[in-house]
């Protein structure tokens, strides 16, 4: 008993020591990325910088965390009404990670990459000349395809490919931004799974409606379906509610408004974004609904892992790596304001370690600073 007793005094003498030696006994444990830590740190960036916002942290699969603040409208505009995480809002650009799954999804389920040829896809009657031949889907889905913007409608975007390339190519000099690329999407994408001839023979009006049909039930079939959204038969390019679409003839009083909070005298305003802007833009939905899109994603359930990883290299859909502490962040951003810069601004961020993030706010000018840069910090400071 003796012995007994002098063995367990020397092992609690060593358990102290080992614990006064060190700052806390929790260095022992949660070492390691801390999804809480991350939540926190994102709700301190945020809270009161902006009207009203919401995101949602996936991890391993699953979302992990959300957290919102603010107002979706403000009492100028009564009802005044909470910005909740639920609280749905046009996500702008980031719209095109969606069009660039949804398009490297079809092609995939040819048989065919991102280096298939643009012409050999869209309608025949284009007549794409010779200068234009060899762009790619993926010059397209990463803004490197040299195309000029003659507008939204089939006819606009038939006058696009039939006008030469400014240039284009793989290489980084041949960027250049402009929504035309995933505006021709919306045609592209229905041509890859229903056949380049499949339209052909209509009026550029019939024609315009039905691939914009399609394009629309495709993504809520292939993507939002597969994701697990329980609205994703009603999610649309543009306002709606559960009675369907919002227009300014039959306005919801309680939908989320757009502002400018370094003008808090000025009423928000809503965007009714028509379906030509499908591809580039429009799609309407809250942060949880984006997040499991990504998460979804992933899981390699759109595309395969090969593709979601050249998806990030080549930036196809996305617009940016940041060189943070624990490797790439690969990021897309939306963003609309209207001349008072009354209008929004959203994020999508995928980390190394299977974390993603979507981030809304109903307010294109806020003082939060760079919201991209303001999350990779959030998350590099979440690490224990």
């Amino acid at each position: 008993m003796k012995t007994l007793l002098k063995n367990t005094c020397m092992m609690l003498g060593l358990t102290g020591a080992l614990l006064t030696a060190c700052e806390k006994p929790d260095d022992f444990v949660n070492k390691g990325f801390d999804v809480d830590l991350f939540a926190k740190k994102l709700k301190e960036s945020f809270e009161d910088k902006t009207v009203g916002y919401a995101f949602a942290i996936a991890k391993d699969g699953k979302i992990a965390r959300y957290d919102n603040g603010g107002l979706a409208r403000r009492g100028i505009d009564q009802p005044e009404i909470e910005y909740q995480a639920t609280t749905r809002q046009g996500i702008g650009s980031c719209s095109k990670t969606i069009t660039a799954l949804a398009v490297l999804q079809a092609l995939e389920d040819k048989g065919l990459n991102e280096n298939a040829y643009l012409w050999e896809l869209l309608p025949p009657s284009w007549n794409i000349p010779q200068a234009n031949r060899n762009i790619t889907v993926g010059h397209l889905l990463a803004h490197k395809a040299g195309l000029t913007h003659f507008g939204f409608t089939y006819a606009a975007l038939r006058k696009c490919m039939q006008t030469p390339s400014t240039g284009f190519g793989d290489d980084a000099s041949f960027y250049d931004y402009d929504n035309v690329n995933f505006l021709m999407c919306r045609v592209l994408l229905p041509c890859i799974v229903q056949g380049k001839s499949a339209f052909e023979g209509k009026s550029d009006i019939d024609t315009d409606e039905a691939v914009s049909q399609f394009f629309r039930s495709y993504v809520r079939e292939r993507i939002f379906k597969v994701a697990g959204l329980p609205d994703y038969n009603m999610i649309d390019i543009g306002p709606w509610n559960n009675l369907g679409p919002i227009s300014p003839k039959s306005a919801d009083r309680t939908m989320t408004l757009y502002y400018n909070y370094s003008k808090p005298v000025l009423h928000g305003i809503m965007r009714y974004t028509p379906y030509l802007e499908a591809g580039a833009g429009g799609w309407y939905m809250n942060a949880p609904e984006v997040a499991q899109v990504m998460l979804t994603a992933e899981k390699n359930k759109y595309v395969s892992a090969s593709m979601l990883k050249r998806m990030k290299e080549k930036l196809m859909g996305f617009d940016g790596i940041i060189a943070g502490v624990h490797g790439g962040y690969v990021w897309k951003n939306g963003a609309w304001s209207d001349v008072e810069d009354r209008g929004i601004f959203t994020v999508i961020m995928h980390f190394p370690n299977n974390v993603q993030v979507a981030w809304h706010t109903n307010s294109r000018k806020t003082v939060i600073g760079d919201p991209m840069n303001v999350i990779a910090k959030a998350y590099d400071g979440a690490w224990r």
